[in-house]
């Protein structure tokens, strides 16, 4: 009898949490990792909106070891840790560490320099589910649910084996996307509300090798769209973008007007810079992206904007499969400018004026926004579910 009564307890007890839907959003502040993660925390908080934006990121000195190394040192050194003050293996830029608060009910993290906040997190709080968007570069049995595009899946995964899948994997068609704009602060003064361009820069990577060099290129092609075009620019330096190249391009825009060119990275709130590249997105009449952004690229898709993107032909890997796909379904167009003395008259789209172009495609059709963010909140919620109630689910 009294096991049925403690069974009885512990039952309202798991139901109130799984009522409650407390959420914490662990990210390393960056613009592409931030989005994704903050649209799937907002579904899981579902009507309560009980969610917290907070940017955790692994200290200079963990980051010094690989990733697995990480991994074992934040499991070891978490099980002695007391206290709401972080250890010496993280830091929080913005001061939005762990506090004297309850426990989240979810932990949604994304950005590989968060894997140990989340890591820690579930390790201090055991009754926290931790969900990661994207891949973490450790075997995903390390967290209780890994959401991942089938593009980056295809590519990131092959090595272990054809059609492979990890444990607590969770592959979706497309990016965890939010129709939703997170409305706040804006950079934009009014003489731009009548229009302008949003130029987003990114920065090398490993599937996208650009360079200063490049970077002179597109400042010369925001140069043309403010001159030729009588366009207004505004720049957004995102945290992939290089000192050398914001330097190569401010170079190449000195003295010229119509022209913002804002650094998110000086923003010291990861909440505000958010609000602000979501007001950039939102107000703007079209996007001009690096191809190696390929979730600001889908995001300013679903905005219903014309996209435009550079450097396409450096991608390997699954930027490349983005970026073909996006080509392939008439989402995005690749920046070509007419580099003559004179504007052509004829010309179909002055920002992509070589040839005939196919009508823009349907967004919501390619990424089915909706019907992916509900099936990854329902198998969460389930897998959830299973973890404390013991009891598997029924499958037809």
């Amino acid at each position: 009898m009294k096991r049925h009564a403690s069974f009885i307890i512990s039952c309202k007890r798991y139901s109130s949490t799984l009522a409650s839907r407390r959420v914490w959003v662990v990210t390393d502040g960056s613009i592409e990792h931030t989005l994704p993660a903050l649209a799937l925390g907002k579904k899981l908080s579902g009507a309560s909106q009980d969610l917290k934006l907070k940017t955790i990121v692994a200290s200079q000195k963990l980051q010094l070891f690989p990733n697995i190394v990480q991994k074992y040192i934040v499991d070891y050194r978490s099980s002695k840790h007391q206290g709401n003050q972080l250890p010496w293996y993280l830091s929080s830029p913005d001061h939005s560490g762990i506090t004297d608060e309850p426990y989240p009910d979810y932990v949604v993290a994304s950005g590989q320099d968060a894997v140990p906040a989340c890591l820690h997190i579930t390790n201090t709080y055991k009754k926290s589910f931790s969900v990661f968007v994207g891949y973490p570069h450790i075997p995903f049995i390390n967290f209780d649910q890994v959401v991942l595009p089938k593009y980056e899946a295809n590519t990131k995964m092959a090595a272990l084996g054809p059609l492979a899948k990890q444990k607590n994997g969770i592959i979706t068609p497309a990016p965890l996307l939010s129709m939703d704009t997170i409305k706040g602060k804006s950079i934009v003064p009014s003489s731009f509300q009548n229009g302008y361009s949003a130029v987003i820069v990114g920065g090398h990577s490993a599937y996208c090798r650009w360079y200063s060099e490049d970077a002179v290129t597109l400042g010369d092609n925001v140069k043309r769209i403010l001159q030729k075009l009588q366009d207004k620019v505004v720049i957004v330096y995102t945290d992939r973008t290089s000192k050398l190249v914001k330097e190569a391009i401010d170079k190449r825009l000195d003295s010229l007007s119509n022209v913002i060119i804002w650094d998110s990275t000086k923003e010291e709130k990861t909440i505000d810079k958010i609000e602000k590249y979501e007001d950039i997105i939102a107000n703007c009449q079209r996007a001009i992206l690096t191809a190696d952004l390929d979730y600001p690229i889908a995001h300013a898709i679903t905005k219903n904007k014309p996209v435009y993107t550079t450097f396409g032909g450096y991608c390997r890997s699954y930027l490349l499969q983005f970026n073909r796909w996006m080509l392939d379904n008439h989402l995005i167009r690749k920046l070509r400018l007419d580099k003559s003395k004179y504007r052509a008259s004829d010309v179909q789209d002055n920002y992509s004026y070589l040839g005939n172009h196919a009508p823009w495609g349907d967004a919501n059709k390619v990424f089915q926004v909706e019907s992916t963010m509900t099936s990854v909140v329902d198998e969460i919620e389930a897998v959830r579910q299973e973890t404390i109630t013991g009891k598997r689910r029924k499958t037809s």
